[in-house]
C-alpha cells in the first residue's frame, strides 16, 4: 500500500527560516521516494502564537486532500544527509524523529523531549485528538502530546521484569504515619564509610500542604518529604515537591551533598544510593540505572564528595518522617508506600546495583525492612500494611527513530537562567500540562484536532509540493 506524508509546520515570522526548509526538507523527502505534501500554516490574527492549533489545521489539511499520515514538523529543523531521519509511515505507534539535534550536541534535551518533528497516522492523529489548542504563545504543547501518547498506549512504556507476587507494603498517609528501626551495635559508623541504602517505594504529591515545584511559579521552594531518614543534619532518600526523588547527605565538617532523579508520582520505583569513601564518590540510581545530567533525569552521577562522611552516633532510622523537624512543619511526614529498605556497609557493584529487584546480595547486609519477610525490627506507627502485585516502571518514552537534525539559528524562547523566556504565558502552559493534564483532570479528548475553529483568509501555492495556509483562530 502507498502512504502519503502530509509535513505540517506552524509559522509566523520565520521567512528566512521558510526558504530553506522548503527546498531541503522537499529535497530529503524526494530522495527516498516519499509521496508528500507540505503545508505552512501561516497564523495571521493579531494573537498570541498556538503551535499546536496550527499543527492540527495542517493535519485537517492533509487528511482532507488525502494524506494518510502527518509529520508536524519545526520550521527550523533540517534533517541531515546520512543521519538516519526516517520519515515513513509509523504503522505501530507514534516515532519522534528530531532526536540528535547538532546545537544539543546531538543529545535529547530531556528524557521524554517529543518535539522538532513527530510522525503520526491518521489513526494515532484521532485516538490521540492530536495538539491541544489552548497552549497559547509557547511551550508545554508537545510535551501534552507526548502524554496523549502515553494514555492511549502508544509510548515505549518499559518494566523491570518479573513482578512482586502478593508484596506487603507500609502505607504512609502523610499526616502522621512513621516506622522507626532502632538503633543496633551493628548500626555504628555504617555512614561514615562506603554504604550503601536502597528503597523500593512508591511516592504521592501533596498539593495540599505545599504547591508543586514550578519553574513559572515565582514563590517556588523545594520541600522534601522524607523517605528514609537519620535524624539531625537529614541523611537519607527523599521525594520532593519538584517531582523527584533525591539523597542527602553530609561530611564531617558539615558540607552538604545533593543527588536528585526525575520521577512521576504515583509509580513504584527502585532506588539506590551508593557512596565510595575511598574514592569519594556518590553514585544515584532509578531501578539500576544511574542518573544521566544529560538528558535532565537528574543529577551529575558520580559526584564527587570532599572529605570524610559525617558520624551520625547511635541515631535510630526513620521511614516517612524525620524527628528534626519541628512539630508544626507541613512536611514532616511522607505520602506514599514503601515496601522495601535495605542498607549495606559496603559499596556495591553497578552490576549489583542492577540486579536488585532480582537478587539481594547477602554480604555487607545490615539493614534488611521487607514487608513480606522484615528481618530487622522495624516499629510501625500510625500506618497501615498492604499488599499488591507489584510491577515496577522502568520508562516512559516515546518511539523514536534516531534522526540527525541540524537546527536554524533563532533567539532562545525556552528557559535561559532558570525562567522562562516568554514569562507568564509560558508559566500558565506549565501549570496546564503538570496540574491539569498529568493529574488527569483535563479531558483531551474535548480539545484537539476534533475541535479545532478558524477562519482560512486564503491559501496559496509555494510550490508544486508546498502550500501555505493563512489562517485566523
Amino acid at each position: 500500500m502507498s502512504h502519503k506524508l502530509g509535513v505540517c509546520v506552524p509559522y509566523r515570522n520565520r521567512e528566512l527560516h521558510m526558504h530553506e526548509f522548503i527546498p531541503k526538507v522537499g529535497k530529503y523527502l524526494k530522495a527516498r521516494n516519499i509521496d508528500f505534501q507540505i503545508y505552512i500554516v501561516h497564523q495571521v490574527d493579531d494573537k498570541l502564537f498556538n503551535r499546536g492549533a496550527t499543527k492540527n489545521i495542517g493535519a485537517k489539511h492533509a487528511f482532507e486532500d488525502g494524506c494518510d499520515y502527518v509529520v508536524w514538523h519545526d520550521i527550523d529543523m533540517i534533517p541531515e544527509e546520512g543521519g538516519g531521519a526516517d520519515y515513513s509511515y509509523p504503522a505501530d505507534a507514534p516515532r519522534h524523529i528530531a532526536t540528535k539535534i547538532e546545537q544539543m550536541d546531538y543529545e535529547l534535551k530531556y528524557h521524554e523531549y517529543f518535539g522538532g518533528a513527530v510522525l503520526f497516522t491518521k489513526e494515532q492523529v484521532e485516538a490521540t485528538n492530536g495538539y491541544s489548542n489552548d497552549y497559547w504563545d509557547w511551550g508545554m504543547e508537545d510535551d501534552d502530546l507526548f502524554w496523549r501518547c502515553h494514555l492511549e498506549g502508544l509510548t515505549n512504556d518499559t518494566y523491570l521484569p518479573g513482578t512482586l507476587k502478593n508484596q506487603k507494603y507500609i502505607e504512609f498517609d502523610g499526616i502522621k504515619s512513621y516506622a522507626k528501626i532502632p538503633f543496633q551495635r551493628d548500626f555504628r559508623g555504617l555512614t561514615t564509610r562506603s554504604h550503601t541504602i536502597s528503597a523500593l517505594v512508591r511516592c504521592y504529591q501533596q498539593p495540599e500542604k505545599n504547591s508543586v515545584f514550578l519553574i513559572g511559579d515565582e514563590k517556588r521552594k523545594y520541600v522534601e518529604y522524607p523517605i528514609v531518614r537519620l535524624p539531625g543534619y537529614d541523611y537519607g532518600l527523599s521525594f520532593n515537591n519538584s517531582r523527584a526523588l533525591s539523597f542527602t547527605f553530609w561530611n564531617a565538617f558539615n558540607k552538604h551533598n545533593y543527588m536528585w532523579l526525575k520521577r512521576y508520582d504515583k509509580q513504584w520505583s527502585w532506588i539506590t544510593a551508593v557512596l565510595d569513601e575511598d574514592n569519594h564518590l556518590g553514585h544515584f540510581y532509578l531501578n539500576g540505572t544511574e542518573v544521566d545530567s544529560k538528558v535532565g533525569l537528574g543529577s551529575p552521577s558520580p559526584l564527587r564528595f570532599d572529605g570524610k562522611l559525617k558520624s551520625y552516633g547511635s541515631n535510630d532510622y526513620y521511614l516517612g518522617m524525620s524527628p528534626s523537624q519541628s512539630d508544626e512543619s507541613s512536611f514532616k511526614y511522607f505520602k506514599g508506600d514503601i515496601a522495601k529498605v535495605n542498607i549495606w556497609n559496603r559499596a556495591l557493584s553497578p552490576d549489583e546495583v542492577a540486579d536488585l529487584h532480582n537478587y539481594k546480595p547477602e554480604n555487607g547486609l545490615l539493614i534488611d525492612v521487607d514487608m513480606n519477610n522484615p528481618k530487622t525490627e522495624t516499629n510501625i506507627f500510625n500506618a497501615e500494611i498492604k499488599e499488591e502485585d507489584i510491577r515496577v516502571p522502568n520508562s516512559i518514552i516515546p518511539h523514536r527513530v534516531e534522526g540527525r537534525m541540524r537546527c536554524l539559528p533563532h533567539p532562545d524562547e525556552g528557559i535561559v537562567d532558570g525562567k522562562f523566556v516568554k514569562g507568564e504565558t509560558t508559566a500558565r502552559n506549565e501549570r496546564r500540562y503538570v496540574l491539569e493534564m498529568q493529574k488527569g483532570t483535563w479531558n483531551y479528548k474535548e480539545d484537539g484536532i476534533k475541535q479545532l475553529k478558524y477562519e482560512l483568509v486564503s491559501e496559496k501555492e509555494l510550490t508544486p509540493w508546498a502550500k501555505m495556509l493563512n489562517i485566523k483562530l
